[in-house]
């Protein structure tokens, strides 16, 4: 393995290491993520006497869940419980009972910054299918607190320094009823903080639904929605290209796969 300037390897080191200060890691498996990495065409490594190429390639990406931080839950619950019908969106998959309105795809990170938006108008709502022409979504009742849970993703590179880091929440309501019966979901969104990208480095992010089911019964729905984070990495010499899946109910379950 070439050297890289101890100098320079300790400065970065602890520019990486102090964002880690930030946010209370809780007790949790990390967990490696599969990440495909390829060769761009004709790349070469700068002509800089501080980095060599093991500085620019990926060689871990990792994913743990952290404490949420309480100032992000509130910003995410107050456009959450400040929305009316009209952010719900448009429809946007229909299954069985259920259909999914909002948006399908949505950035959360754009070259290595936080997008920043009104969380609600992104997010994502699984409403009962009725024929009732005059159905509205304040005809139903019985909805959970918003629920969040925070997973901070980690990039190592060659040197096993951490090249890209970030915090993203997942925020919903759930247990929704519609004439007293189901359990639905509304809210859905996934919002990013803390991004630290390295010099050499570029990276975006976008979350999206995969599908949507009913996890109950015809006469009494349960709500599942499956989303996925698509993270796009690059640096000089490689592009870097993984995804993380998660699924959430009306019962207020999340499970990651």
């Amino acid at each position: 393995m070439k050297l890289i300037s101890r100098n320079v390897l300790l400065a970065l080191i602890l520019l990486t290491t102090s964002f880690l200060t930030t946010n209370q890691v809780i007790a949790s498996e990390i967990k490696k993520l599969d990440f495909v990495q390829e060769v761009i065409p004709g790349a070469i490594v700068p002509e800089d006497k501080h980095f060599t190429e093991d500085y620019y390639i990926v060689s871990e990406v990792t994913v743990e869940e952290i404490a949420t931080d309480p100032k992000i839950f509130k910003e995410m619950k107050e456009d959450l419980l400040n929305r009316d019908e009209k952010g719900l969106g448009q429809i946007i998959m229909i299954v069985d009972k259920l259909l999914a309105v909002g948006k399908k795809i949505w950035a959360i990170i754009e070259a290595g910054r936080p997008v920043y938006t009104n969380n609600f108008m992104s997010g994502i709502s699984v409403l009962p299918k009725t024929d009732d022409p005059d159905f509205t979504f304040t005809q139903m009742e019985n909805w959970k607190a918003p629920k969040a849970i925070t997973y901070r993703v980690t990039y190592k590179n060659g040197f096993g320094m951490n090249v890209i880091e970030f915090d993203y929440t997942t925020m919903f309501q759930y247990a929704g009823t519609y004439d007293g019966k189901g359990a639905y979901l509304t809210g859905v969104t996934v919002k990013a903080s803390n991004v630290s990208v390295s010099w050499g480095f570029s990276f975006d992010a976008n979350t999206k639904l995969m599908n949507i089911a009913n996890r109950g019964s015809s006469s009494n729905p349960l709500a599942g929605a499956t989303l996925q984070i698509d993270y796009t990495a690059s640096s000089v010499l490689r592009t870097i290209s993984t995804s993380e899946a998660f699924h959430l109910t009306g019962k207020g379950n999340i499970s990651k796969f």
